[in-house]
């Protein structure tokens, strides 16, 4: 089947069928890349090292609810450049995916979440694997211990953070392109992390800040830097530059990325607000509970008066009552009219999208712009966050 992915992207299909024989084609070569390591590390290092490949990175990585959009993507740039080697940029967009796990794992930790697609997040699984180790040992989890547990957590996670972002260059690095492109297409991803990092550390500021003094404008930022950075304009450029792609055509794929990405936020803040476990792969409420400082929840604060005014502020302030408010936070966030705002950015920047497509087709051919009108259809029609918000838009209106 991955002989016909690029024909697939290509080709009038349906966006549906084009998304499903990708995964058909993607996750089995994701998976035999990361079996491959694991029996690799066997020999090479002590047991911990395949353990920590197999039971717990593959495992995590191979979470059935991965939507692998980004390999997607870097497999759309490749094309949308006049790439033809189906095999060797599957092989190669492993490293997108691989930089997604490790990011993953670290945001997560900053973010002290317990969730990630429906299982727990990978720091928390080491704290499980520490408790295993300390099963017969007659040391009781007093304080002092759990905070070793903790601390362990967290160390192991940021430690194997680290070894899928070695094994995304180690993917990438090793892929069937001549050298010249893949040194470039590997300082196009370094290039990736820093601005994704440096949205990170934005996003961990604006954390500390009230409200007040917090615009749209540095929200959306985050949302460029980090979202758009390694979800859609990243994994475009990287796939891209593999063929050699010249400045200006990297400028056109932006236009269409950047927008397309911040949509993809919006869309998951609602996702976050008001989606169901089932739905979200988190707690209900995750990011109110996270504290997170986003556009939907600033705009409900700004527009909120009196008591919601002040719950607002005692929820974000102590991000526990989360849970206990979280019906009456989604109430105000409809009366206020913040959620018809996000949808109404989300409707703006797929309009940006879509106009973009007019410049990819006529600089880049219809075979561009067929590959990423149905990626763009795709994310525009997730029916996650369309679930989520389905009994609170009517009123919204």
């Amino acid at each position: 089947m991955g002989a016909d992915i690029l024909r697939l992207l290509s080709e009038s299909q349906d966006y549906k069928v084009v998304i499903e024989q990708f995964l058909q084609a993607f996750n089995p070569v994701l998976e035999a890349y990361l079996a491959q390591k694991a029996r690799k590390a066997q020999t090479a290092f002590p047991p911990l090292a395949q353990q920590a490949l197999q039971e717990f990175l593959q495992a995590y990585t191979m979470r059935e609810e991965a939507k692998r959009i980004r390999p997607l993507l870097f497999c759309c740039g490749y094309l949308c450049l006049g790439g033809k080697d189906t095999e060797a940029v599957l092989q190669a967009s492993i490293s997108i995916e691989l930089l997604q796990t490790a990011l993953l794992i670290h945001d997560d930790i900053i973010d002290r979440s317990e969730e990630r697609r429906k299982a727990k997040t990978m720091h928390l699984l080491w704290e499980d694997y520490y408790e295993r180790m300390r099963a017969n040992s007659s040391v009781h989890l007093t304080r002092n211990e759990r905070d070793k547990k903790s601390h362990f957590g967290v160390s192991m996670g940021i430690l194997l953070g680290d070894i899928a972002s070695g094994l995304a260059y180690e993917a990438l690095g090793g892929s069937d392109f001549s050298m010249e492109r893949k040194l470039a297409a590997i300082q196009t991803f370094s290039e990736v992390i820093h601005r994704v990092a440096f949205g990170e550390m934005l996003d961990v500021e604006l954390g500390m800040k009230e409200l007040s003094k917090v615009t749209e404008e540095e929200i959306l930022r985050v949302y460029e830097l980090k979202t758009a950075g390694y979800t859609t304009e990243g994994p475009l450029h990287v796939g891209a530059v593999l063929t050699g792609a010249t400045r200006n055509e990297l400028k056109l794929l932006s236009e269409y990325a950047i927008p397309l990405g911040i949509a993809f936020q919006i869309q998951d803040d609602l996702l976050g607000m008001f989606g169901s476990y089932e739905d979200s792969g988190k707690d209900e409420g995750s990011d109110l509970i996270e504290g997170k400082r986003t556009v939907l929840l600033l705009n409900a604060w700004q527009n909120s008066r009196g008591s919601a005014r002040d719950l607002l502020n005692r929820v974000l302030s102590e991000p526990k009552m989360a849970c206990q408010h979280l019906q009456s936070v989604r109430e105000i966030i409809v009366a206020t009219g913040a959620l018809k705002h996000s949808l109404q950015l989300i409707e703006h920047y797929l309009h940006r999208v879509h106009q973009s497509l007019i410049g990819i087709e006529r600089e880049l051919g219809p075979k561009a712009s067929s590959a990423l009108e149905k990626v763009a259809t795709y994310i525009e029609q997730r029916q996650d966050y369309r679930r989520a918000i389905e009994s609170y838009a009517e009123i919204a209106k």
